[in-house]
């Protein structure tokens, strides 16, 4: 990231007043790194206001809830606009607004299908997460607390699957090293982010796996928006769903279908060696080589026949 340290670091300096967003229902990654970044803008003197929708309650541990804004976008005339771990503008939700409004922006992000919308693009597709891109950028600040070090570790730790996705290199342990030298709790963290389930995503999770099927080396599950609401859960509720899925034997891609509240259908997919980020990018989506998704006008059914027939295209092309 060294061609834009300097760009980058004067467009810090000079906003006062800095709005932080991350992509609509947001996860740990996006979580993490907007509040992570956040509070180190806020011990070196800024006004920082976050963007954030409301996520997973086992996140709220993180620091920095507090700045996350509660009234009316259309009153937010920042200087300054950082989007974090946001592929594209409209990604951004009701924060587009604010973000087409806002002279300089900036875009921090890992995934590979990012568009380079700000007017300056911070962009590593080999990062393991978007808080290990935001570590290398703070530290230039020389700003780390136990509450930052926290959350960037989380972000980390929730992207990375525990370490284990192939996203993980090196240097994502290296910072992790960092990070943990800090008072950071991370055993507490790991088993919060990977293995904790309240009762409603226990009842998600049996009714998501009663209903799993299994051809050809993909596993999928669909699920109606009365089935999840039936169950007692939010859509928050559904993280996991689909790496869970894609820890099975002779299992090569999991798919995820689900009818959003919106009336539109998500897709998400998983793939242990099948690229699904080309796959996502064709219908609109994107995200990474092995982890993708995208947002279909159609019936689950509709969406699950279309991505397992294009999965099933990809495996037997590479075949």
């Amino acid at each position: 990231m060294e061609s834009y340290d300097i760009e980058l670091q004067e467009a810090i300096k000079n906003g006062n007043n800095i709005c932080i967003a991350g992509h609509i229902n947001p996860d740990g990654d996006a979580v993490s790194s907007a509040l992570g970044l956040a509070l180190c803008l806020k011990m070196i003197g800024k006004d920082v206001t976050v963007l954030l929708e409301d996520y997973s309650h086992k996140f709220y541990y993180i620091k920095g809830r507090e700045m996350i804004y509660k009234g009316d976008y259309d009153k937010l005339e920042p200087d300054l606009f950082i989007a974090v771990d946001c592929g594209s503008k409209d990604r951004l939700g009701d924060a587009q607004s604010v973000f087409d409004r806002t002279e300089n922006t900036i875009n921090i992000d890992h995934h590979i299908s990012n568009t380079e919308y700000a007017k300056y693009n911070v962009v590593y597709p080999n990062a393991s997460s978007t808080s290990e891109v935001v570590f290398e950028i703070i530290r230039n600040f020389s700003v780390i607390t136990d509450e930052i070090a926290s959350a960037l570790y989380t972000g980390i730790v929730s992207d990375t699957g525990g370490f284990k996705h192939n996203c993980t290199s090196p240097r994502t342990h290296e910072i992790a090293s960092v990070l943990i030298g800090f008072e950071v709790p991370y055993s507490e963290i790991q088993n919060k982010i990977l293995y904790s389930k309240s009762r409603e995503e226990l009842n998600i999770f049996i009714k998501a796996l009663n209903k799993l099927k299994i051809e050809n080396g993909i596993s999928r599950v669909i699920l109606t928006k009365k089935e999840i609401l039936e169950s007692g859960a939010t859509y928050k509720d559904l993280d996991g769903i689909v790496s869970f899925i894609l820890n099975i034997d002779d299992v090569d891609a999991a798919v995820f279908v689900y009818e959003k509240e919106n009336g539109k259908t998500k897709v998400s997919m998983r793939s242990i060696s099948t690229d699904v980020s080309g796959i996502a990018i064709k219908f609109g989506g994107g995200g990474h080589k092995l982890a993708a998704g995208a947002d279909f006008d159609c019936t689950v059914e509709e969406a699950e026949k279309i991505i397992v027939k294009e999965l099933e295209d990809v495996v037997s092309e590479g075949a």
